[in-house]
């Protein structure tokens, strides 16, 4: 049985420094009316062949393996994804490594808000700064336009320029920066 295909709309951007990113993180809980959940994550990027695959230890919770694919452009892009949650991700990571090999790692804390269907993250990222990424999430007969849409009004709300949005991933930043 082949696990269900899910697809989200997403959009990244970098912010100025700290001070925004506490900003944001007010304006955030303003609108969400609560103050949002901290997560530490660490991400364990391997080599694929297509799209990125990725194993996401998080604290207090069940680690994940996440196979996504989204074009590296700038604005708003749909990201079609396969989550699995692990019993033994340390284990599941040695395989991958020696069988794929890894990539690179990432560390993050996130702050999550969640507002009408949509993830707010406000991202401090090891060795990169500062971030804020929007995810919304799809339902199954929803459409794309109607995920950008949601993402566009966020961009106005949290005032972020154009000349802000990233094309790719965390882990392709630092790889430009070894």
């Amino acid at each position: 049985m082949c696990a269900k295909l899910l697809r989200n709309v997403e959009i990244k951007a970098r912010l100025t420094g700290k001070e925004q990113w506490q900003q944001l993180i007010e304006l955030a809980s303003n609108l969400t009316k609560s103050k949002g959940e901290i997560i530490l994550q660490r991400d364990i990027f391997f080599h694929s062949k297509q799209g990125r695959l990725k194993l996401r230890y998080l604290l207090h919770k069940k680690s994940e393996l996440i196979y996504y694919d989204r074009p590296d452009v700038g604005g708003p892009k749909l990201s079609s994804f396969h989550k699995v949650d692990l019993e033994d991700p340390e284990t599941m990571e040695q395989m991958l490594d020696k069988s794929i090999g890894t990539k690179g790692k990432v560390q993050k804390e996130r702050y999550l808000f969640l507002h009408e269907g949509t993830r707010i993250h406000l991202d401090n990222v090891d060795g990169l700064g500062y971030f804020l990424e929007f995810e919304a999430v799809l339902k199954p007969d929803e459409s794309v336009e109607s995920g950008e849409k949601r993402l566009h009004d966020l961009l106005q709300v949290f005032n972020i320029p154009k000349e802000n949005l990233m094309e790719g991933a965390y882990m392709d930043e630092l790889m430009k920066n070894d």
